[in-house]
């Protein structure tokens, strides 16, 4: 295969002070010194904060993009310290469910977590070995 992985996924924000706050702020990725729009999310993956029109249409649903947590439960405990609004959606995203709670279980629908940052771009959180992963990928997870 020619591909090797996902490298970087462009997120477009209409402040960038206010993006920053957002996911380096509350999600702790790190900005590279030399271009502090680049964001390192882990292993060899980066988020790239890309300037865009306030004219520009802000809603596009399905796109998203998605980060590998350790525990659910820790992040949607950071989300909702934060006041965020996190959900989980099922397969066909037709029913939703709030997350009101850290202690509350997090297997509905397709077992990740979602939130809008500050621009309206979705941000899902994964779990590897729960939820629609799992399911998927099997002990290969």
């Amino acid at each position: 295969m020619l591909v090797k992985g996902l490298h970087h996924v462009g997120v477009p924000v209409q402040n960038m002070d206010r993006a920053v706050a957002f996911y380096v702020g509350i999600l702790g990725l790190t900005p590279c010194e030399k271009k502090p729009n680049w964001l390192f999310a882990g292993d060899h993956f980066s988020v790239h904060l890309m300037p865009s029109r306030p004219d520009l249409e802000r809603v596009n649903p399905g796109r998203h993009f998605t980060l590998e947590v350790a525990r659910l439960e820790d992040i949607a405990d950071l989300l909702l310290t934060h006041g965020l609004r996190p959900y989980q959606l099922t397969v066909d995203q037709a029913r939703r469910r709030d997350i009101t709670s850290a202690d509350q279980p997090l297997d509905f629908g397709i077992g990740t977590i979602f939130i809008e940052d500050p621009d309206c771009n979705t941000v899902e959180f994964l779990q590897r070995d729960r939820g629609i992963t799992a399911e998927i990928l099997g002990s290969a997870a």
